[in-house]
């Protein structure tokens, strides 16, 4: 049997990631989305998944690019100047070089899942913005934050795959310690991570490939679609091609090779 969990990140970034998330759940193959308490549309994103109540849900817990929810004075070592860190590189070398507490880590992370809980969401996993949840020093954090509000999964896959780059080698590392730590703690994993070396460029072809490669077991695939490519790009310069992922996952040659090669669809609350 080869399940798949098809999970949009970055929802409530912004309204054209909203829109591009909701239309790939309703005409395509989206299953499970993230939701992102720090941004700046997470309101709008709350109404849109209100009325979506198929579309699985979970919080991108977000310790970099974003502003925190806490007070800024409150976390004097993990926003110093009220912005959480540039990126997933300059919040790894701060843990390094022991500069972040892990107690302000775990205030800002409470403070995000209190605000989707408050806005009477049912939460069924847990993952974070560019990953940086599996780094061996936030794990913990992020698995007693889960306890605490009752969510029972996390993304941890042991296995990623293609394993192209060093980003998705440094996260399959992680990833392969801390699984097992994961569902020892009681919490539900999927057994495979896909598509993390085509973050922002998952156009049809790839989106084929990696069907035709997929193993046995449950695997997750990570997507980024939205509307409007020029909006969101002013917003956020990462390169994305959200548009081109939107029409990927929307593709009817990709779901007829899902049916073709006898792959389920899951969300994460499946697991």
């Amino acid at each position: 049997m080869r399940r798949l969990i098809v999970n949009a990140d970055d929802m409530g970034l912004h309204a054209g990631i909203n829109a591009g998330v909701l239309r790939c759940h309703q005409e395509g193959i989206v299953t499970s989305a993230s939701v992102s308490p720090n941004g700046v549309a997470f309101e709008e994103a709350c109404r849109l998944l209100r009325g979506a109540p198929e579309l699985d849900l979970g919080i991108h817990l977000t310790l970099v690019d974003e502003a925190p929810l806490s007070p800024p004075d409150s976390l004097p070592t993990l926003a110093p100047r009220g912005r959480l860190p540039r990126g997933y590189a300059a919040l790894f070398r701060r843990l390094l070089m022991r500069q972040v507490r892990e107690a302000e880590v775990e205030r800002e992370l409470v403070a995000q899942a209190a605000r989707v809980r408050d806005a009477g969401l049912a939460v069924s996993h847990l993952d974070s913005h560019q990953h940086v949840h599996l780094h061996p020093a936030l794990l913990p954090v992020v698995i007693r934050v889960a306890q605490r509000f009752g969510v029972r999964a996390l993304r941890a896959a042991a296995r990623v795959m293609p394993l192209r780059g060093m980003k998705p080698a440094l996260i399959s590392l992680f990833a392969r310690r801390g699984m097992s730590r994961v569902r020892k703690a009681g919490l539900k994993t999927p057994d495979v991570f896909v598509g993390l070396a085509d973050t922002g460029r998952l156009d049809e072809a790839r989106l084929l490939r990696l069907l035709a490669r997929l193993p046995r077991g449950t695997s997750e695939l990570v997507c980024h679609p939205g509307c409007g490519d020029a909006a969101i790009g002013a917003a956020y310069p990462w390169g994305f091609r959200w548009d081109g992922e939107s029409k990927a996952l929307t593709s009817p040659a990709v779901g007829e090779a899902l049916a073709r090669e006898r792959i389920q669809l899951i969300a994460y609350r499946d697991l």
